[in-house]
């Protein structure tokens, strides 16, 4: 399902395909870095350095890799 007019995809087409392959990696790091911190702006304040970053690395990649990677 898209919610997109297939002229302004056309346009967003045109645009990325205009684009380097280095500033495409850099949108993609960018946005990468912004989902990092809504989910880490979710959450609790008293959770601890390790805490945050298994339950970022849970909420990314899963409940499998997080405990093989924090325990």
């Amino acid at each position: 399902m898209t919610d997109t007019s297939s002229a302004i995809e056309a346009i967003l087409r045109a645009r990325y395909a205009a684009m380097s392959g280095t500033e495409r990696a850099l949108m993609a790091l960018q946005m990468f870095e912004t989902a990092q911190r809504i989910v880490l702006s979710s959450l609790p304040e008293g959770m601890g350095e390790q805490e945050r970053k298994r339950e970022l690395c849970r909420r990314f990649y899963g409940e499998v890799l997080a405990r093989r990677a924090y325990g």
